[in-house]
């Protein structure tokens, strides 16, 4: 690639993705196909554009800051939120402050609004640079994983994480992780008997949202609409199945959402056979234990042939996902070969401009003086204990 021109940076347009996917893949090194593009970024039904700035140097892109649009909500209040996601500078062109550039670019475009937040989960190498314009850094969200194949799990991390090659390579140090990550597949229990889980191949959004409107999360999460499910669930990569928990009457009580991905059936997507835990609705954990149980317990049976469960901390009580074999990142024996999950945040305004007028469709709107530009009604944005993200509102794509 020919570096000898300044790259110039400006919004997005829709005859860029072809390029923005050759740098994808010149990037993170796997290829993502058009459809994918159109899911994750161009069908979002929260926004009329695509929110991504680009940079160009001699006709070829090399760098793109694009975002997700989120709805927000903490009780009452609700906003919208832009999640950055997939920001990448190509090898060639790094160093060349383009980062900066790119950057600075996105917040003057949208400074007026959408979003009224920023949020996301940035690696440790991206944090800085994110401080140095205003977000700031919440804390970690911890995430909870039910290794039931370590050898295939550390043999396939072992070439992404320098953790995970350590634990997988030598013999001294992989010992104590091996018996303590081999130890966690033999959790599990019966069912509880009183509760019926129904299977559903095509999401039941209806029932979702009942679920999650019955009791309102006061804290900061997703705010589910069938406009949230219809898209984020879409992904042409995953095939959702959704486990509908009934009581005796064959009323809903609970309902979970789990998608399995990766393994030796995608073909660009090498390593372990993973289910990941999307989504669990009511989204406070109100519902009686004793419903989540038996959703687990379907997920658990339903997943006897992947190598790894997957389920955010904030998905499920955690006396249930131990019950289940599920073990914190966190916490020993995880905490030794995994990375944590930043969370940080920043407002769309930081300094003493008023962005009252800014438009947003999702609901009330905050006050934009002074320190209640970190809040979200009247929840503190900064404080880790607001926080309650499932997978569904992180980065997976």
């Amino acid at each position: 690639m020919h570096t000898q021109r300044r790259a110039t940076v400006r919004p997005f347009r829709p005859e860029d993705r072809g390029a923005f996917l050759d740098l994808y893949e010149a990037v993170w090194g796997t290829r993502k196909d058009e459809e994918w593009f159109e899911w994750r970024f161009a069908a979002n039904p929260y926004v009329e554009e695509v929110p991504m700035v680009v940079a160009e140097a001699n006709g070829e892109l090399v760098g793109a800051e694009p975002c997700l649009a989120v709805p927000l909500r903490a009780g009452d209040a609700s906003a919208l939120a832009f999640q950055p996601a997939d920001w990448m500078v190509h090898p060639d062109h790094r160093r060349r402050g383009l980062f900066t550039e790119m950057t600075e670019r996105l917040l003057d475009r949208y400074e007026d609004g959408p979003p009224d937040y920023y949020y996301n989960f940035p690696s440790a190498a991206i944090l800085p640079g994110l401080q140095s314009f205003d977000w700031r850094e919440v804390g970690t969200l911890s995430t909870h994983y039910r290794v039931q194949d370590l050898s295939r799990l550390a043999a396939a991390r072992s070439t992404e994480k320098p953790q995970w090659k350590a634990a997988a390579g030598l013999g001294h140090l992989a010992a104590p992780v091996v018996r303590g990550l081999t130890s966690l597949s033999g959790g599990g229990a019966d069912p509880p008997g009183e509760w019926t889980v129904a299977r559903h191949m095509t999401t039941p959004t209806e029932t979702l949202v009942d679920l999650y409107e019955s009791s309102v999360p006061e804290t900061v999460h997703v705010r589910r609409d069938p406009r949230w499910y219809r898209w984020r669930l879409a992904n042409p990569r995953w095939d959702p199945t959704t486990y509908v928990v009934n009581d005796e009457h064959g009323t809903p009580v609970a309902a979970l959402v789990a998608v399995a991905h990766g393994g030796r059936g995608e073909s660009d997507t090498a390593g372990p056979r993973k289910v990941s835990v999307l989504d669990v609705v009511p989204a406070d954990g109100s519902a009686p234990t004793a419903s989540y149980e038996a959703l687990l317990s379907a997920v658990v049976a339903d997943a006897d042939d992947a190598d790894v469960l997957k389920c955010a901390g904030a998905s499920l009580p955690r006396s249930v996902l131990r019950r289940y074999g599920f073990r914190s990142d966190d916490e020993f024996p995880l905490s030794m070969v995994s990375t944590p999950t930043r969370l940080v945040v920043r407002p769309t305004v930081v300094d003493g401009e008023d962005n009252a007028d800014a438009g947003s469709d999702t609901g009330d709107r905050v006050d934009p003086g002074g320190s209640e530009r970190w809040r979200l009604g009247t929840v503190d944005l900064t404080a880790p204990e607001n926080w309650s993200v499932q997978l569904t509102g992180q980065d997976l794509a």
